[in-house]
C-alpha cells in the first residue's frame, strides 16, 4: 500500500510517516463497470483516489439533459469538491466506465491529514482550479458547437433547401420546431452510447444494453464493428461495403448498404426522427463516422491509456506508467471482436491489439522487476504465458526470477512447462537461451 500511495502524484509531497498514516486510514475498494459511485446533490463523506480503471464525471444524471464534463484515470482523484463546498454536497455524479480499483478516504480522516499538512489543501485547491478552467473551456466549446447546430436546424426549418423532397405540408416554421427536433439535431439530452469490443461485443445506451432484437440482422452490427475497427471517423463508404460484402462490387450492394446503415441507426436510436437523422452515425461526403462526443469505445480507452503509460515511462515516472498499463490491461477482457474470427479486417486489428496487450504485460512486469517486486512481475509474466503459451521469453524471465530468488524448484518447473508446451504445440525443443538458463540453474544447485 505504501509503495502504491507514493506513486500517486497527489501524495508525492508527503513524508514517509504521512504516507504511512494515509495507508492506515485509506480503504481499498473495487466496483464493476457502470456503477454510480457518487450522485450529484448527495452529502459528501469521502473522496477517492484512482488506482486502476476509468470513470466519467456527469451532470444532470438520469435526465434528458445529462452530459459528460470529464474523465478520470489512474493516479487522479475525485470527490474532493465537497471539501470546498459550504453545503458539503456533491457537485456532479461519477460513473465507472471499467472495473475500478480505488482508495476510499473518509472526510474525517482526510481532514485530519489536511490539518497535519496544510500545503496538501493548497495542492488540492490548485487542482480544482485547473479542473474548473478545463471544464469551463469544454463547456464553452460545447455551447458554441450546439449553437452552431441549433442555428442550422432553425435555418432548415424556416428556409428548407429541399422543399420538394419534404413537401410543403411537412415543413415546420422555426417557431413551431419541437423540442425533440432541436435535441436530435444538436445532441442536447441525447443518451451517450458505449461500445465494448474486447471479449464479448456489447453496446450500451446509457446504462441499458442494446438488446439483440434491435439489430434485426447481422449486417448492422457488423457495420458498427467494421466502422470501429477502421477508426470510427471518416471511414470511406466503399471500404465498409468491401468489408461487409467482399465478393460484390460497391454498385451492386448499394441498396444493402443503405438498409444496414438504416438498421444500425435505429438499433442505437429506436426513437430516431427520420427527418432529422441519426444522433450517433453520420454519413457525409461518402464518409461514415461515429460522433465522438456521444459514442465511446473501450478500444479508444485502451489506446489512450497505453499512450499515457508510455509517456510516463519515457519520463521516468514508473508509478504512473504502471497505473496506466494496469488499467489498459484491465480493459482487455478478451481478444478484439473475438466472435468475428474470419473477418479479415477484424483479424488484422485483433493481431495488432493482441501484440500491444502482450507488450503492455511485458512493460508492466519489467517495471515491477525494476522495483524489485518479484511477485507482481511473476504475475504478469504468467499472464503473458496464458495469452501466448509458446512465448519462450516469458518462461525465461520466470526461470531467472525464481532462480535469483532461491526458488529452484519453481525455476525448474517453469522450464519443464516450457518444454512440454513447445513440444506439444509446435513440435520443437526449448531454444539455446532457455536451455542455457536451465543448465546454469542445475549447475548452481
Amino acid at each position: 500500500m505504501i509503495e502504491l500511495l507514493q506513486a500517486l502524484p497527489i501524495f508525492s509531497s508527503l513524508k514517509k510517516k504521512e504516507i504511512k498514516f494515509l495507508a492506515e486510514i485509506a480503504r481499498e475498494v473495487e466496483y464493476p463497470p457502470s456503477t454510480i459511485l457518487l450522485h450529484e446533490g448527495d452529502s459528501g463523506n469521502c473522496l477517492y483516489v484512482i488506482i486502476e480503471g476509468r470513470l466519467e464525471i456527469l451532470k444532470s444524471l438520469g435526465t434528458t439533459g445529462e452530459y459528460v464534463i470529464g474523465f478520470r484515470g489512474p493516479g487522479e482523484y475525485l470527490g474532493e469538491m465537497y471539501l470546498f463546498n459550504p453545503e458539503r454536497v456533491r457537485t456532479a455524479s461519477v460513473r465507472s466506465l471499467t472495473r475500478v480499483h480505488l482508495l476510499e478516504i473518509s472526510t474525517h480522516d482526510f481532514e485530519a491529514l489536511l490539518n497535519r499538512r496544510p500545503e496538501l489543501e493548497y495542492s488540492l485547491a490548485c487542482g480544482i482550479t485547473q479542473r474548473l478552467l478545463d471544464t469551463e473551456m469544454m463547456l464553452l466549446r460545447t455551447i458554441a458547437e450546439k449553437d452552431r447546430k441549433l442555428a442550422q436546424a432553425l435555418t432548415r426549418a424556416k428556409f428548407p433547401q429541399q422543399e420538394e423532397a419534404y413537401g410543403p405540408d411537412n415543413l415546420k416554421p422555426y417557431h413551431a420546431l419541437e423540442e425533440q427536433d432541436i435535441r436530435t439535431e444538436t445532441g442536447i439530452g441525447t443518451v451517450p452510447v458505449r461500445v465494448l469490443t474486447f471479449g464479448n461485443f456489447q453496446v450500451f445506451r446509457g446504462e441499458t444494453r442494446v438488446p439483440d432484437k434491435n439489430w434485426r440482422a447481422r449486417s448492422p452490427k457488423l457495420m458498427l464493428k467494421a466502422l470501429i475497427a477502421r477508426g470510427a471517423s471518416g471511414v470511406p463508404k466503399d471500404l465498409l461495403i468491401d468489408d461487409l460484402w467482399p465478393q460484390a462490387s460497391p454498385d451492386s450492394v448499394e441498396g444493402q448498404f443503405k438498409v444496414a446503415l438504416h438498421r444500425l441507426r435505429y438499433a442505437l436510436e429506436p426513437l430516431m426522427d427520420k427527418s432529422r437523422g441519426s444522433s450517433y452515425v453520420i454519413l457525409k461526403d461518402n464518409l461514415v463516422s461515429l460522433r465522438k462526443d456521444l459514442c465511446r469505445t473501450d478500444l479508444d480507452e485502451f489506446l489512450s491509456l497505453q499512450k499515457q503509460g508510455k509517456r510516463a515511462e519515457e519520463a521516468g515516472d514508473q508509478g504512473r506508467a504502471i497505473l496506466c498499463y494496469r488499467s489498459a490491461i484491465e480493459i482487455y477482457r478478451g481478444d478484439f471482436l473475438a466472435e468475428d474470427l474470419y473477418e479479415t479486417w477484424a483479424e488484422l486489428e485483433r493481431y495488432k491489439l493482441r501484440t500491444m496487450y502482450i507488450d503492455l504485460l511485458y512493460r508492466t512486469a519489467g517495471l515491477y522487476e525494476a522495483q524489485r517486486r518479484s511477485k507482481k512481475a511473476i504475475e504478469y509474466y504468467k499472464m503473458i504465458i496464458k495469452t501466448d503459451p509458446i512465448c519462450e521469453a516469458a518462461y525465461q524471465k520466470l526461470m531467472l526470477i525464481y532462480s535469483n530468488g532461491g526458488m529452484r524448484a519453481e525455476a525448474l518447473r517453469a522450464y519443464e512447462d516450457c518444454r512440454k508446451v513447445l513440444e506439444r504445440e509446435i513440435g520443437v525443443q526449448p531454444g539455446r537461451l532457455t536451455s542455457s538458463i536451465y543448465r546454469k540453474i542445475i549447475e548452481v544447485s
